[in-house]
């Protein structure tokens, strides 16, 4: 099957019958989450554009990576979240798919406490302190500092509701 044929059918799948232009704005409509481990290669050599607000990547999800720029690997997320291993001897993509899907299930309907603005978009969720504020950040309270340092990712939790 020919490259812009595999193109058009994964977009009527994920747009579901939308228009691209109209899946970029805040209601997303009927147009599909994408979830997936480390999808932005496998995006980029379809030569497809996704809006990222509609992506789930287990590997880019801040609560599920090493550091801020490294992620794990879909084995050691699955033997550690959901306790049970994959990719034992030859690495099966439906058994990939799978326990990706249960993954992002798991994050999604955990449960924890709703802050007043929960969204990453939202200003009072930024860090804005650059060092030359040093002085500034040295006089605040416990509780002012805690406030500053919310999380400025977009939570699952968040899709179930």
């Amino acid at each position: 099957m020919p490259l812009k044929q595999v193109q058009r059918r994964i977009e009527e799948f994920l747009c579901n019958g939308e228009a691209m232009w109209k899946i970029r704005s805040p209601k997303a409509g009927k147009a599909r989450i994408l979830v997936g481990h480390h999808l932005h290669p496998l995006l980029q050599s379809l030569h497809l554009q996704y809006p990222s607000f509609m992506i789930r990547d287990t590997a880019a999800y801040p609560p599920l990576m090493k550091t801020n720029k490294l992620s794990n690997s879909l084995k050691y997320l699955t033997q550690t979240y959901l306790g049970y291993d994959i990719q034992a001897g030859v690495q099966d993509p439906y058994e990939d798919c799978v326990a990706t899907m249960r993954l992002y299930l798991r994050m999604r309907n955990q449960v924890h406490q709703r802050e007043d603005y929960p969204q990453a978009s939202d200003p009072r969720n930024r860090n804005n302190f650059a060092p030359s504020r040093q002085s500034e950040l040295e006089r605040m309270s416990p509780e002012a500092m805690l406030a500053t340092s919310r999380s400025d990712y977009y939570c699952w939790c968040l899709d179930s509701m």
